[in-house]
Formats: structure tokens, sequence, C-alpha cells
């Protein structure tokens, strides 16, 4: 009976911290990855027909549209590997493209940051944060004024396997999207509250809940790079900040509202 329990523990404790594990991931996503570079934005050979890129080609038209539905499910779920990686590289190539000198930085080839990104690949937690941060300032950025009310983010039906992964979907909505209800609560300009509350009133709900009422769950940290010129940080100490900064603006405005 002893082996027995000790062998389940061993078990459950495995299921618990082997979901920030390296990786796995086809041969054919780096390739795709610069052949969508190299050749601007095309990709049409016949070898990149394959499912493992199927993921990743719907989420970059999604992202393309002037107007999309980017925080539908279908995007919202949690991706593959083969997805995260693609992401990700894609990302790095993104950073690289700005490098220069007025950031100190030295603009490389395609294929030297590809393989530097493969070479000193992330784990899964911080692959998901890049994924999920995309989202939400696509969403920043695209969609003015947001109309988002109608939207409740599930996080116990987007496929997220633990509370660190739910708290990654949280935290990176709260970095890019809530942010802005902290600026409208802080601004000195007077009565300027009616702002974050028209905001917030066109946010999505998670798990039912308006976001300064949600109930951050305890999770793993893990280290993230926000900073491409600067090593990596803490993942709590950069995103949970946003967070409280935001419902600190919003229950202000509340009790400002109430009195």
């Amino acid at each position: 009976m002893r082996i027995t329990i000790l062998a389940i523990l061993f078990l459950s404790i495995n299921s618990v911290f082997g979901q920030n594990k390296e990786v796995e991931y086809n041969e054919i996503i780096p390739e795709f990855i610069i052949a969508v570079w190299e050749n601007n934005g095309t990709s049409n050979n016949s070898e990149f027909n394959a499912p493992e890129l199927n993921q990743i080609k719907e989420f970059f038209v999604e992202l393309s549209k002037r107007q999309n539905d980017i925080t539908s499910n279908q995007f919202l779920n949690k991706p593959t590997d083969n997805t995260l990686v693609a992401h990700y590289l894609n990302t790095k190539l993104k950073w690289n493209s700005f490098n220069g000198p007025h950031v100190g930085l030295k603009k490389l080839s395609t294929k030297k940051v590809i393989k530097n990104s493969i070479k000193n690949l992330p784990k899964r937690n911080e692959l998901l944060a890049f994924y999920y941060s995309s989202i939400f300032i696509d969403v920043l950025n695209k969609q003015k004024p947001m109309d988002l009310a109608k939207k409740n983010i599930d996080l116990e039906n987007l496929n997220l396997q633990n509370d660190t992964e739910k708290a990654i979907l949280f935290l990176t909505a709260m970095r890019h999207v809530g942010s802005q209800v902290a600026s409208y609560a802080t601004t000195k300009f007077p009565n300027n509250c009616f702002r974050a509350k028209e905001y917030v009133e066109n946010m999505p709900k998670f798990n039912g809940k308006a976001f300064y009422e949600f109930d951050l769950p305890k999770f793993e940290d893990f280290k993230i790079e926000v900073d491409k010129r600067k090593p990596k940080m803490s993942f709590k100490k950069r995103y949970i900040p946003e967070f409280e900064n935001a419902k600190l603006g919003m229950e202000k405005c509340l009790a400002e509202e109430k009195n």
C-alpha cells in the first residue's frame, strides 16, 4: 500500500511540474517561418501543406485582418506546441527587424535569428505568455472602441491544463488591455472615471466575472523575456502589478461613484 501511495504521489507531482517542460515541435516549423520571412509573407510551396502548420496559418491570417475575431475560442484555446514555437520564432524575427544602432542591437539574418532562437527555445509557459500577449496586443491596437462586453473568456473551457496556464492568459490580458483602466482612473483630469467605467463595461468577462472581481489562482512563477536588451525576469513581478493597478483604479472609480 505504501509503494502504491508513493507511486501515485510521484505521478501527481510530475503531472503538475511537467507542464512547463521543453516543447516538442516538427522540423517543418522553423523552415516555414523562414520561408514566410524570406518570401515577403508568402509560403505557397507544396511542402508547407502540412497539418502541423494549419493552426499557425489560421492564426496569422486572423491577426492580419483589420477587423477580426481573434478572441474567439478558436484562438484562445491553448495551441499546440508546433503553433507556440512557430509564433515565438515569428515574434523574435519581428523584434530583430527593429534592431539597429538606436537600440544597441545588431540586426541579424533571418536564418541566424531562427538558429539562435531554436538554440535557446523557452519552455512552454513562456511561449504561452508570448502567444496570448499577441492576442491582447492586437485587441488593444485594433479594437477602438473595444466591443467585447458580450464576450466571456471561460478559462475552464480552453484546454488549459493547470492554474498557471489560466493565470498566464488572464494576466497577459491585464497587462495589455487592463493597463488602460489604470491609465484612465489615475489621470489628472477631473471626473475622468467615467472613461474607465465605460472602458471596463466593454471589456470581456473572465469566468463570468468582471476583471476586478476575478480571483487570481495561485500559480508557479517562471522567467520571461520582457525586454530583448535585458535578462529574463519573474513573470509574477512583471505581470501581477498590472492587474493590481487596474483593479485599484477601478475600485477607486467605483468608490467615487458611490460617494
